[in-house]
Protein backbone atom coordinates (compact mmCIF):
# COMPACT_ATOMS: atom_id res chain seq x y z
CA UNK A 1 0.00 0.00 0.00
CA UNK A 2 1.42 3.39 -1.00
CA UNK A 3 1.71 6.42 1.24
CA UNK A 4 -1.47 8.00 -0.11
CA UNK A 5 -3.50 4.92 0.82
CA UNK A 6 -1.96 4.76 4.29
CA UNK A 7 -2.66 8.44 4.88
CA UNK A 8 -6.24 8.00 3.70
CA UNK A 9 -6.81 5.09 6.09
CA UNK A 10 -5.26 7.12 8.90
CA UNK A 11 -7.55 10.08 8.26
CA UNK A 12 -10.61 7.83 8.08
CA UNK A 13 -9.65 6.21 11.38
CA UNK A 14 -9.17 9.62 13.00
CA UNK A 15 -12.56 10.79 11.74
CA UNK A 16 -14.27 7.68 13.13
CA UNK A 17 -12.55 8.04 16.50
CA UNK A 18 -13.38 11.76 16.64
CA UNK A 19 -17.05 11.07 15.93
CA UNK A 20 -17.11 8.35 18.57
CA UNK A 21 -15.55 10.68 21.17
CA UNK A 22 -17.40 13.89 20.30
CA UNK A 23 -20.88 12.48 19.65
CA UNK A 24 -21.87 12.22 23.37
CA UNK A 25 -20.77 15.84 23.86
CA UNK A 26 -22.86 16.83 20.85
CA UNK A 27 -25.89 15.06 22.34
CA UNK A 28 -25.46 16.90 25.63
CA UNK A 29 -25.18 20.24 23.82
CA UNK A 30 -28.14 19.47 21.59
CA UNK A 31 -30.43 18.47 24.48
CA UNK A 32 -29.47 21.63 26.34
CA UNK A 33 -30.18 23.86 23.33
CA UNK A 34 -33.02 22.10 21.48
CA UNK A 35 -36.74 22.74 22.13
CA UNK A 36 -38.30 20.19 24.47
CA UNK A 37 -40.84 19.10 21.87
CA UNK A 38 -38.11 17.91 19.49
CA UNK A 39 -36.26 15.92 22.15
CA UNK A 40 -38.87 14.26 24.34
CA UNK A 41 -41.00 12.47 21.79
CA UNK A 42 -41.10 9.09 20.10
CA UNK A 43 -38.81 10.26 17.27
CA UNK A 44 -36.21 12.67 18.69
CA UNK A 45 -34.19 14.62 16.15
CA UNK A 46 -30.41 14.81 15.93
CA UNK A 47 -30.40 18.29 14.39
CA UNK A 48 -32.83 20.71 16.07
CA UNK A 49 -34.80 23.12 13.94
CA UNK A 50 -34.22 25.98 16.37
CA UNK A 51 -31.86 26.73 19.23
CA UNK A 52 -32.90 28.11 22.60
CA UNK A 53 -30.70 29.27 25.46
CA UNK A 54 -33.55 29.25 27.97
CA UNK A 55 -32.03 26.38 29.97
CA UNK A 56 -28.79 28.31 30.40
CA UNK A 57 -30.76 31.39 31.49
CA UNK A 58 -32.63 29.14 33.92
CA UNK A 59 -29.38 27.80 35.35
CA UNK A 60 -27.96 31.29 35.87
CA UNK A 61 -31.25 32.65 37.26
CA UNK A 62 -32.28 29.82 39.56
CA UNK A 63 -29.01 28.29 40.74
CA UNK A 64 -26.48 30.27 42.73
CA UNK A 65 -23.64 28.11 41.48
CA UNK A 66 -20.73 30.56 41.35
CA UNK A 67 -19.53 29.88 44.95
CA UNK A 68 -19.69 26.16 44.19
CA UNK A 69 -17.82 26.65 40.92
CA UNK A 70 -15.09 28.61 42.70
CA UNK A 71 -14.86 25.91 45.38
CA UNK A 72 -14.50 23.21 42.72
CA UNK A 73 -11.75 25.16 40.97
CA UNK A 74 -9.88 25.80 44.23
CA UNK A 75 -10.13 22.15 45.21
CA UNK A 76 -9.03 20.86 41.80
CA UNK A 77 -5.93 23.07 41.70
CA UNK A 78 -5.05 22.18 45.29
CA UNK A 79 -5.36 18.47 44.52
CA UNK A 80 -3.02 18.93 41.55
CA UNK A 81 -0.54 20.81 43.73
CA UNK A 82 -0.63 18.27 46.58
CA UNK A 83 -0.24 15.34 44.18
CA UNK A 84 2.76 16.97 42.54
CA UNK A 85 4.29 18.00 45.87
CA UNK A 86 4.35 14.41 47.10
CA UNK A 87 4.16 12.52 43.81
CA UNK A 88 7.26 13.98 42.14
CA UNK A 89 9.81 13.15 44.88
CA UNK A 90 8.10 9.82 45.60
CA UNK A 91 8.02 8.79 41.95
CA UNK A 92 11.62 9.90 41.41
CA UNK A 93 12.78 7.82 44.40
CA UNK A 94 10.82 4.76 43.22
CA UNK A 95 12.22 5.11 39.69
CA UNK A 96 15.77 4.89 41.06
CA UNK A 97 15.07 1.78 43.15
CA UNK A 98 15.76 -1.79 42.02
CA UNK A 99 13.00 -2.90 39.66
CA UNK A 100 11.50 -5.53 41.98
CA UNK A 101 11.39 -3.20 45.01
CA UNK A 102 9.92 -0.32 43.01
CA UNK A 103 7.28 -2.60 41.51
CA UNK A 104 6.32 -3.88 45.00
CA UNK A 105 5.86 -0.32 46.27
CA UNK A 106 3.66 0.59 43.29
CA UNK A 107 1.52 -2.51 43.88
CA UNK A 108 1.19 -1.53 47.55
CA UNK A 109 0.06 1.95 46.55
CA UNK A 110 -2.66 0.55 44.32
CA UNK A 111 -3.86 -1.86 47.02
CA UNK A 112 -5.17 1.21 48.83
CA UNK A 113 -7.40 1.84 45.80
CA UNK A 114 -9.30 -1.41 46.45
CA UNK A 115 -11.18 0.15 49.36
CA UNK A 116 -14.36 1.90 48.15
CA UNK A 117 -14.44 5.64 48.72
CA UNK A 118 -17.68 5.44 50.70
CA UNK A 119 -15.98 3.14 53.25
CA UNK A 120 -13.14 5.55 54.03
CA UNK A 121 -15.16 8.77 53.61
CA UNK A 122 -16.69 8.68 57.12
CA UNK A 123 -13.36 8.21 59.01
CA UNK A 124 -11.78 10.89 56.84
CA UNK A 125 -14.69 13.26 57.53
CA UNK A 126 -14.31 12.64 61.29
CA UNK A 127 -10.60 13.43 61.06
CA UNK A 128 -11.29 16.60 59.08
CA UNK A 129 -13.80 17.66 61.76
CA UNK A 130 -11.21 17.18 64.52
CA UNK A 131 -8.62 19.14 62.52
CA UNK A 132 -11.03 22.00 61.92
CA UNK A 133 -10.97 21.70 58.12
CA UNK A 134 -14.40 20.11 57.65
CA UNK A 135 -16.47 21.85 54.97
CA UNK A 136 -13.39 23.54 53.52
CA UNK A 137 -11.68 23.35 50.14
CA UNK A 138 -8.45 22.24 51.79
CA UNK A 139 -10.20 19.38 53.58
CA UNK A 140 -11.78 18.16 50.35
CA UNK A 141 -8.45 18.47 48.53
CA UNK A 142 -6.60 16.43 51.16
CA UNK A 143 -9.18 13.65 51.00
CA UNK A 144 -9.24 13.56 47.21
CA UNK A 145 -5.45 13.66 47.03
CA UNK A 146 -5.25 10.51 49.14
CA UNK A 147 -7.16 8.72 46.38
CA UNK A 148 -5.50 10.38 43.38
CA UNK A 149 -1.89 10.25 44.63
CA UNK A 150 -1.20 6.54 43.81
CA UNK A 151 -2.32 7.04 40.21
CA UNK A 152 -0.29 10.23 39.83
CA UNK A 153 2.78 8.58 41.37
CA UNK A 154 2.48 5.67 38.94
CA UNK A 155 2.34 8.03 35.96
CA UNK A 156 5.37 9.94 37.19
CA UNK A 157 7.38 6.78 37.89
CA UNK A 158 7.11 5.86 34.22
CA UNK A 159 8.06 9.41 33.27
CA UNK A 160 11.24 9.47 35.35
CA UNK A 161 12.20 5.97 34.19
CA UNK A 162 12.11 7.23 30.61
CA UNK A 163 14.64 10.00 31.36
CA UNK A 164 18.11 8.76 30.29
CA UNK A 165 20.16 8.01 33.41
CA UNK A 166 23.43 8.98 31.74
CA UNK A 167 22.35 12.62 31.51
CA UNK A 168 22.07 12.92 35.28
CA UNK A 169 25.28 10.94 35.77
CA UNK A 170 27.15 13.23 33.37
CA UNK A 171 25.95 16.28 35.29
CA UNK A 172 27.18 14.77 38.58
CA UNK A 173 30.56 13.95 37.01
CA UNK A 174 30.80 17.63 36.04
CA UNK A 175 30.34 18.62 39.67
CA UNK A 176 26.57 18.89 40.15
CA UNK A 177 25.01 17.44 43.29
CA UNK A 178 22.19 14.90 43.07
CA UNK A 179 19.68 17.62 43.93
CA UNK A 180 21.08 19.93 41.24
CA UNK A 181 21.05 17.12 38.69
CA UNK A 182 17.44 16.38 39.56
CA UNK A 183 16.38 20.03 39.38
CA UNK A 184 18.32 20.92 36.20
CA UNK A 185 18.21 17.63 34.25
CA UNK A 186 15.53 15.17 35.35
CA UNK A 187 12.79 17.61 36.22
CA UNK A 188 12.83 19.63 32.97
CA UNK A 189 12.90 16.45 30.87
CA UNK A 190 9.96 15.05 32.85
CA UNK A 191 7.72 18.07 32.29
CA UNK A 192 5.54 16.27 29.72
CA UNK A 193 4.65 13.56 32.24
CA UNK A 194 4.18 16.17 34.95
CA UNK A 195 1.68 18.08 32.81
CA UNK A 196 -0.20 14.83 32.18
CA UNK A 197 -0.23 14.21 35.95
CA UNK A 198 -1.62 17.72 36.52
CA UNK A 199 -4.45 17.08 34.07
CA UNK A 200 -5.29 13.68 35.58
CA UNK A 201 -5.29 14.96 39.16
CA UNK A 202 -7.32 18.02 38.19
CA UNK A 203 -9.90 15.96 36.31
CA UNK A 204 -10.20 13.48 39.17
CA UNK A 205 -11.02 16.27 41.61
CA UNK A 206 -13.23 18.16 39.19
CA UNK A 207 -15.89 15.45 38.92
CA UNK A 208 -15.33 13.58 42.22
CA UNK A 209 -18.59 13.17 44.12
CA UNK A 210 -18.48 10.80 47.11
CA UNK A 211 -15.76 12.42 49.22
CA UNK A 212 -16.91 15.94 48.33
CA UNK A 213 -20.51 15.23 49.33
CA UNK A 214 -19.55 13.75 52.73
CA UNK A 215 -16.67 16.05 53.71
CA UNK A 216 -18.39 19.26 52.58
CA UNK A 217 -22.17 18.73 52.71
CA UNK A 218 -22.90 22.40 53.48
CA UNK A 219 -20.42 24.16 51.19
CA UNK A 220 -20.60 21.78 48.23
CA UNK A 221 -18.61 21.47 45.05
CA UNK A 222 -20.31 21.94 41.69
CA UNK A 223 -20.94 18.21 40.90
CA UNK A 224 -22.62 17.78 44.30
CA UNK A 225 -24.73 20.90 43.77
CA UNK A 226 -25.85 19.63 40.37
CA UNK A 227 -26.89 16.30 41.86
CA UNK A 228 -28.80 17.91 44.72
CA UNK A 229 -30.61 20.46 42.59
CA UNK A 230 -31.37 18.42 39.48
CA UNK A 231 -32.75 15.47 41.48
CA UNK A 232 -35.26 17.86 43.01
CA UNK A 233 -36.80 18.34 39.58
CA UNK A 234 -35.90 21.99 38.93
CA UNK A 235 -35.25 22.31 35.20
CA UNK A 236 -35.19 18.59 34.52
CA UNK A 237 -32.87 16.81 32.13
CA UNK A 238 -32.28 19.83 29.93
CA UNK A 239 -31.11 21.97 32.86
CA UNK A 240 -28.83 19.09 33.85
CA UNK A 241 -27.33 19.10 30.36
CA UNK A 242 -26.83 22.86 30.55
CA UNK A 243 -24.96 22.29 33.80
CA UNK A 244 -22.92 19.60 32.07
CA UNK A 245 -21.79 22.08 29.43
CA UNK A 246 -20.69 24.45 32.21
CA UNK A 247 -18.71 21.58 33.76
CA UNK A 248 -17.05 20.72 30.44
CA UNK A 249 -15.84 24.25 29.62
CA UNK A 250 -13.08 24.46 32.32
CA UNK A 251 -11.81 21.03 31.27
CA UNK A 252 -11.50 22.16 27.65
CA UNK A 253 -9.71 25.34 28.73
CA UNK A 254 -7.24 23.38 30.89
CA UNK A 255 -6.42 20.92 28.12
CA UNK A 256 -6.00 23.71 25.56
CA UNK A 257 -3.63 25.59 27.89
CA UNK A 258 -1.47 22.52 28.61
CA UNK A 259 -1.64 20.71 25.26
CA UNK A 260 1.24 22.75 23.83
CA UNK A 261 3.50 21.13 26.43
CA UNK A 262 2.41 17.56 25.71
CA UNK A 263 5.12 16.72 23.20
CA UNK A 264 6.01 13.12 22.45
CA UNK A 265 9.56 13.96 21.25
CA UNK A 266 10.64 15.74 24.43
CA UNK A 267 13.76 13.54 24.79
CA UNK A 268 14.84 13.75 21.15
CA UNK A 269 17.33 16.58 21.65
CA UNK A 270 18.70 15.14 24.89
CA UNK A 271 19.76 11.88 23.29
CA UNK A 272 21.95 13.43 20.63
Amino acid sequence: MNNIGKNLLWYIAMIIISIFVLFPIYLILMIALAPSGEIFNSSPVLIPSTITFSRFFLVFAVYDFMPHLILSLETAFMVSGICLLFGIPGAYAISKMPKRLGYSIIIFLFITQMVPEIVIAIPIAKTMLLLGIYNTAFGIALAQSSIALPMITYVLVGTFKSVPVRLSESAQIDGASKLQAFYNIDLPLALTGIYVAVILAWLFSWDEFVLASIIAPLHTTLPVLIYYEITRGVGGVQAADAFSIILIIPVIVLVLVLQRYLKSNVFAGALK
